[in-house]
């Protein structure tokens, strides 16, 4: 019998044997991009609460930009897979900056890559099967969030959560050797604890966690369908779509596989953002003399102002990260990527314009393709600017994001990552002792 469960089941299984060798060049790209947010996260304001939860030292915060020191000195050390890959898929996730595919609306790098490499140190696999378990976590993490709608589901759910799982159990199971009866199964005990309402105020350490706890399942579930258990394969047709109010889609065209349609992150801010940065910056470029800006009204589709907000003096980092003031005054002082301007929930003693927001239905048809923005800037001397981005190219220098959220590390062996004989020690050597 197919459900949705078998069909997102059997592309993971395949999509490292249909993946051509440019896929899997991108798969190890989105390692390496991945695990430089993970290194930049260990000294975020969430590593210090992990460290306190874990009983570990706690890493300094608001003072250097990384740790100069291991990993074990923030939130590393010895520790259970589960809780390893909890805290990485979290740290991955903390500061916006890890791989998306904007027609899912999911990020599957923050919920698959730590839980593809450190099950495969764990397991002393090779590191062409981290490749393997990458392209198959994200095939089937991305594949569920096409299929229930994507940003659609963004009027309660945050999609990652929801189906983050999915592509943690299925990177796991490729790395455990898993067959096609117990790699189903891993996925289905992985649906059966699916979740992630989006919060409609304070995010706190609440929304990163979903990432971190959603990778987690997924592992455990791969381990749990080795050992035996079972579950429905039924979970994600009728009994998804009472909770969800939607029924999956059709299964969307086998055309390669869809980490081939991730975008690597140029910022460090909520996703419908992007584009607004995006208009700012080529405003600035066209010469618009921006620093005397008193004003500027954002616009989105309607769906995106969910997961939005214009506050100047949110609660904290992760609001801070989802606020158009923040992102828009970034973009005027040339800070754009900088992770730290968004973790200080601080937008400082310089000038800042007012920022609004509206929906604008006109940008509704760029989606799911294209996550359009536009704005109208308002100058001190009255003149107005209007500027509007449809087709936002994400794409970014992965090697030189990865030495800079790592403050220098060496990308040359993470690039080299399909054919190391030891996954296990590049991530020691990144961020400290692993599991």
């Amino acid at each position: 019998m197919s459900t949705v469960l078998t069909e997102l089941s059997d592309r993971a299984r395949l999509a490292a044997a249909t993946a051509t060798p440019r896929a899997r060049e991108l798969a190890v790209l989105h390692v390496l991009d991945t695990m430089g947010c993970v290194a930049a996260g260990a000294d975020h304001p969430v590593a210090a609460t992990l460290a306190t939860f874990l009983g570990e030292p706690v890493p300094p915060v608001g003072g250097e930009r990384f740790l100069g020191g291991p990993f074990s000195q923030a939130v590393g050390g010895q520790r259970p897979l589960r809780t390893a890959v909890l805290v990485e898929a979290t740290l991955a996730h903390v500061d916006e900056f890890d791989g998306f595919h904007p027609q899912a609306a999911v990020v599957p790098a923050a919920v698959v890559v730590p839980a593809a490499l450190l099950t495969a140190a764990r397991e002393g696999r090779d590191g062409a099967a981290v490749v393997d378990a990458v392209l198959a976590g994200y095939e089937a993490v991305v594949e569920a969030g096409l299929r229930f709608g994507g940003s659609a589901l963004y009027a309660a759910w945050w999609p990652t959560a929801l189906f983050g799982a999915l592509g943690s159990a299925a990177a796991a199971a490729g790395v455990l050797g898993l067959d096609e009866e117990r790699t189903r199964t891993a996925l289905a005990l992985a649906a059966a604890g699916l979740g992630g309402l989006l919060t409609a105020d304070e995010f706190g350490e609440g929304h990163y966690l979903l990432a971190g706890r959603a990778a987690a399942d997924g592992v455990d579930a791969a381990y749990l369908a080795r050992a035996g258990a079972r579950a429905s394969l039924t979970l994600l047709d009728g009994p998804a779509t009472a909770a969800l109010g939607r029924a999956a889609g059709p299964e969307s065209a086998r055309e390669g596989v869809h980490l081939e349609r991730c975008a690597f992150k140029a910022y460090p801010c909520a996703r419908p953002l992007h584009a607004v940065v995006a208009a700012v910056t080529q405003l600035a470029a066209a010469g618009v003399p921006l620093r005397d800006a008193v004003a500027v009204r954002v616009r989105l589709p309607a769906v995106l102002l969910r997961f939005v907000n214009a506050s100047t003096q949110p609660p904290g980092p992760a609001e801070a990260a989802a606020s158009a003031a923040f992102a828009v005054t970034a973009a005027i002082r040339g800070r754009a990527d900088d992770v730290r301007f968004y973790r200080s929930a601080d937008l400082g003693e310089g000038p800042h314009p007012e920022i609004t927001m509206e929906a604008d239905p006109a940008l509704d048809r760029h989606l799911p393709d294209h996550w359009a923005a536009g704005i109208t800037v308002t100058l001190q001397d009255g003149r107005q600017f209007h500027h509007d981005v449809h087709d936002l190219t994400d794409d970014h220098g992965t090697t030189a994001k990865f030495a800079d959220l790592t403050g220098g590390a060496d990308p040359g062996p993470w690039l080299r990552l399909d054919t190391h004989p030891a996954p296990g020690d590049l991530h020691d050597a990144l961020l400290g002792q692993g599991p």
